[in-house]
């Protein structure tokens, strides 16, 4: 059995597995994808208008924690060890409300200060949305708009991270089945639950 998150015990357990909808989130809304043997599960909690969070779960409990604006930007993300918890923050010049709204064809760029402690450094920070469509996940779909999250830095150079928004949720996930080798003897599978029914499917 896997061992538990604290806030477990405050939510109730689901008798049977459905496909999440917007009244979910306050519950939790789970995202699990398998990308060859590599398992990641990551649960979306407390949306709102301006900032939504979701926790990536191992299997030793809660390992990270990622603030979003808008369900799309990073805000901070908290990596939970077993004695300390470092929190990577990004600061923006503008306010959450000049953030534009995750849709299909947004590009935008803005320079962020990434800080850890005392230690920061300047990225420039690209986002391109692609356009909608439908995504089956598992048992479930739904309307996504998949788009890259590029940054740039003198430190680490140019990376990009794959991400997909789903609308009717109000929050995004890493997106797995577009890393290199997925569909080249690379298998990648994935579906969607709610957090009690993934409790209930663990046995609590």
């Amino acid at each position: 059995m896997r061992p538990l998150l604290i806030l477990a015990a405050l939510l109730p357990t689901g008798a049977a597995a459905r496909c999440p909808v917007s009244d979910d989130i306050s519950r939790g809304i789970v995202y699990i994808s398998t990308l060859g043997e590599e398992e990641a599960i990551q649960v979306a909690m407390g949306t709102s208008s301006f900032l939504s969070s979701y926790f990536e779960l191992g299997e030793y409990g809660l390992t990270k924690q990622y603030l979003l604006i808008k369900g799309a930007y990073p805000l901070s993300l908290t990596s939970v060890m077993t004695e300390e918890a470092l929190t990577i923050s990004y600061h923006y010049p503008v306010p959450q409300t000049g953030f534009p709204e995750p849709a299909p064809g947004v590009n935008w760029q803005i320079e962020a200060v990434v800080a850890q402690g005392d230690v920061s450094l300047v990225e420039t920070h690209g986002y391109t949305f692609g356009a909608e469509r439908e995504r089956r996940i598992g048992d479930c779909s739904y309307l996504v708009v998949p788009y890259d999250i590029e940054t740039s830095s003198e430190v680490y150079g140019t990376q990009v991270l794959p991400m997909f928004y789903i609308p009717v949720l109000g929050v995004s996930f890493p997106d797995s089945s577009r890393e290199s080798g997925v569909g080249e003897g690379v298998a990648f599978s994935e579906r969607m639950t709610t957090y009690p029914d993934l409790l209930a499917e663990w046995g609590n």
